[in-house]
């Protein structure tokens, strides 16, 4: 792993200034660094690296040696241009490639090698909703807009107005895997655009009826294929416009002209982006037929920009609700009713707990108690669907909810704190993990069991006096008042078989019975 030289008090001041994001993308990396001046960001510069990971996944979804290879020089590049940069300001998402590919194990091992930064892994839906944050953040809107990105493996369709995202969706199309699939070879022909918009249509009909009822004024095109038709088609004129489907079709005229991309010769179209464009001109079709787009207009800024918009409004916004994953939590809980009062009982114990556990317990980073505190919200988010095993109901919504602010191990994490808040306990190993320590999602699980068994009588706020937790790195001991605990034979009861269950985490849980008498319960 890198090391950073030591810091000057200059470098101390950039750190705290400077902001930086990178798309690890299907076709390009992108890198943007900007600086913080006031509540807003100055992007001082932006860099593009030309990596074509999915043209390294193969039909297995395994990616080659040689994708690999790339991937990791280019961000060991990155991080000598970072080094200057904090941690906690810089930002890495990848998207579909990494987010397919099955020995992503092996890229991410290499990569921690040369790249002394965490690579989160986001949904479809969480980049759609990202893009979205850039583009509307940087260019005037008006009325509801329609924002379409086709990437190299996934193209993201979102409609908004303003700050609020109305639908949004994350197709399985890109111009890259379009690119092999139907112009394999860089062969070009009529019949190969009529595969490649025919199998694009097909994936767009599945959101074309949720997308014409929401409805939208204009329409924006983002990220480089569009970037790419755009300035092809505007050539010529003194005064960028926005491009129509007519003007798509005599672009596709003129490519056909050429049976090879490596023939292409095409004012505007740049080398390096000739053979990608007769898939990205396919797709553009497919989308602005089925949706029915008069025109579509282009937009510079995208995922990247999105990302570091997102980082700047978490700074500066320091009520926790306005915390884009707690909001997400927020509301979640409200529209599946959930009690929040119970929630409060158990949240209470939890923060006391935290603070009597954290010097043996390593629970060092944030995510660890946002984390906890997040389960404990929605730990009774299935109890509507059957109140006997709703923690596997929770898991279920929040395994397959869009969980906006969440990387997918983070969603994954909370979907497992709530589907082992009680009974059996899934084991860990069942999943990958990468950025989030295993044994310290064990300790919080076994905090959040304990806290939830404990409130079970719902009415009851007096747990904080009466139960305290000491700790080691394999033991839980649970200090539990007498008296409160022999007018609750159930939960004495149930304490017993808890032991057993988190001794399947690796933790030793032991009670310790308190026979002072401080309280009257």
């Amino acid at each position: 792993m890198m090391q950073k030289s030591p810091t000057t008090t200059n470098e101390q001041h950039i750190t705290q200034d400077y902001f930086a994001a990178l798309d690890i993308g299907s076709n390009s990396f992108h890198f943007v660094l900007a600086r913080k001046i006031g509540e807003h960001l100055q992007i001082l510069h932006s860099e593009k690296y030309r990596v074509k990971l999915a043209q390294g996944l193969d039909k297995d979804n395994n990616l080659s040696a040689e994708a690999i290879y790339r991937g990791v020089k280019t961000l060991d590049n990155i991080a000598s241009s970072a080094a200057h940069i904090h941690r906690e300001n810089f930002r890495i998402v990848a998207t579909h490639s990494l987010r397919k590919a099955k020995n992503i194990e092996t890229f991410l091992q290499q990569a921690a090698k040369v790249f002394p930064y965490d690579i989160e892994i986001i949904s479809g839906h969480e980049e759609a909703r990202l893009i979205y944050q850039g583009v509307v953040h940087h260019c005037e809107n008006f009325g509801q807009q329609l924002i379409i990105d086709i990437g190299g493996g996934s193209t993201e369709c979102i409609i908004g107005n303003q700050q609020e995202i109305m639908t949004l969706a994350s197709l399985n199309i890109g111009c890259v895997s379009y690119t092999q699939s139907y112009f394999a070879d860089g062969l070009i022909s009529e019949e190969a655009f009529k595969k490649a918009i025919r199998a694009a249509k097909h994936e767009i009909d599945s959101v074309i009826k949720r997308f014409k009822n929401a409805s939208w004024q204009s329409a924006i095109g983002t990220s480089g294929t569009f970037k790419n038709i755009y300035k092809v088609l505007n050539n010529e004129g003194k005064l960028p416009q926005p491009f129509t489907l007519k003007q798509l079709y005599t672009l596709k005229k003129q490519l056909l002209e050429y049976r090879h991309y490596h023939e292409l010769n095409i004012d505007g179209l740049k080398e390096d982006r000739q053979e990608l464009i007769c898939a990205g001109v396919a797709i553009a079709i497919a989308l602005m037929e089925c949706l029915e787009i008069n025109a579509l207009d282009y937009c510079q800024y995208a995922l990247r920009e999105g990302v570091l918009y997102e980082q700047l409004e978490n700074l500066t916004l320091t009520h926790i609700n306005n915390n884009t994953r707690q909001r997400s939590v927020n509301n979640l809980a409200m529209r599946f009713n959930v009690d929040q009062t119970q929630v409060s009982i158990i949240q209470n114990v939890l923060k006391i707990w935290l603070t009597q556990v954290e010097n043996k317990w390593v629970l060092s980073s944030p995510v660890y108690t946002e984390l906890l505190m997040f389960a404990a919200q929605l730990h009774e988010l299935g109890i509507d669907i059957n109140p006997s095993g709703y923690q596997k109901h929770g898991q279920y919504i929040l395994t397959h909810s869009d969980l906006a602010g969440f990387n997918q191990e983070q969603q994954q994490a909370l979907a497992w704190l709530v589907g082992n808040q009680r009974k059996k306990i899934t084991p860990l190993t069942q999943y990958q993990w990468y950025l989030l320590n295993p044994e310290s999602l064990k300790q919080i699980c076994s905090l959040l069991r304990l806290a939830i068994l404990l409130s079970q009588q719902r009415q009851d706020d007096t747990i904080s006096p009466v139960a305290s937790v000491n700790v080691s790195s394999q033991s839980l001991t649970l200090q539990i008042d007498q008296h409160w605990l022999l007018n609750r034979p159930i939960v004495d009861t149930e304490l017993f078989y808890e032991q057993a269950a988190i001794a399947t985490l690796g933790i030793d849980l032991k009670t310790s019975i308190d026979d002072s008498t401080a309280a009257d319960f």
